[in-house]
């Protein structure tokens, strides 16, 4: 085979954006261009890497596992860099970290740490639901994840961080409010707001319940933590949360945490990752982070709200 790094370049940005137009503009080359590089690639493998159907591209079976060895390619060379980089002193390069949104609030302050020991290390941090998560884990997309509820039908390694406590919560003024002891059946009573489907917090929930045998019908399904805080303080319902995302909304008395038996589902955080993964240098030393300071990184994730407070 006979490609050039900038052919596989053009290639891999063709492939992730299903444009030849919207590649070149990604690459400051005209649309031509683009074109003569893909078609001379695949005259040199001997195979069509693309097929056109009506107005669009599609992969066929060779561009995918190409697409494959490329996205191989590049992830070396990039390792390479931060090696090189760390023989003569400093980790540089680029570090890929995504995080479920309940993971945002103290996700961070873990970054802030790593950027303190290695400050050339350059940071990205993608927010997004449990199932993207989990689809960002199979396409390989990131350096490491945070997530809670890990999927036990990948094989992934898993590194624990702290508990992540789902609590119900509600308005100071709701009936439950000042009860104690609250029987599971005493939810069924009331409107209860669910996250979206995909949601890691959601799922838990529901197994919960399932166990007991209790069926929960949602009164209102939102799309993150942030619109359902603002749900429940404006006493649309009740909800399950991560105790991390409502850490200020408690201490500020705008939310409460409800007496309900079997609550907090105590689950935990953990960095992630495929289990066949070669970790980039940048990877490593996260994990690194988390393995050999866990005290330090606990007391991060647990304090990560408590300077908000004090200034407040």
């Amino acid at each position: 085979m006979r490609a050039t790094l900038h052919q596989l370049k053009i290639f891999q940005q063709v492939a992730a954006l299903m444009s030849y137009s919207a590649a070149a503009n990604k690459l400051n080359l005209t649309q031509p261009a683009v074109s003569i590089q893909i078609k001379q690639l695949e005259d040199n493998l001997g195979l069509p890497l693309f097929e056109k159907i009506g107005k669009q591209i599609f992969l066929t079976s060779a561009g995918k596992e190409f697409n494959t060895f490329c996205m191989d390619i590049f992830i070396q060379i990039d390792n390479m860099d931060m090696k090189l980089s760390a023989m003569k002193g400093q980790l540089e390069g680029d570090f890929h970290l995504a995080a479920v949104t309940s993971a945002k609030y103290f996700t961070p302050h873990l970054l802030g740490a790593f950027h303190k020991r290695y400050p050339k290390v350059n940071l990205y941090l993608d927010v997004v639901n449990r199932s993207q998560i989990i689809q960002r884990l199979k396409n390989n997309a990131d350096d490491l994840v945070i997530m809670g509820l890990v999927p036990d039908d990948l094989p992934l390694t898993c590194y624990p961080i702290i508990d992540n406590p789902i609590v119900i919560t509600a308005n100071s003024s709701h009936p439950l409010a000042r009860q104690k002891n609250i029987p599971l059946s005493e939810l069924l009573k009331y409107d209860f707001i669910f996250r979206e489907q995909g949601s890691g917090t959601r799922k838990a929930l529901k197994d919960f319940l399932l166990s007991h045998q209790i069926k929960l019908s949602p009164s209102m399904v939102l799309g993150s933590s942030e619109t359902i805080k603002q749900a429940v303080m404006a006493d649309l319902g009740i909800s399950a949360l991560s105790r991390h995302s409502i850490t200020l909304e408690l201490a500020t008395k705008n939310l409460i945490e409800l007496d309900v038996q079997g609550f907090p589902l105590m689950r935990s955080w953990y960095v992630v990752h495929h289990e066949s993964k070669r970790l980039s240098p940048a990877g490593q030393a996260f994990v690194d982070l988390i393995l050999h300071e866990q005290e330090t990184v606990a007391s991060l994730c647990n304090r990560f709200l408590e300077t908000q407070f004090i200034s407040k």
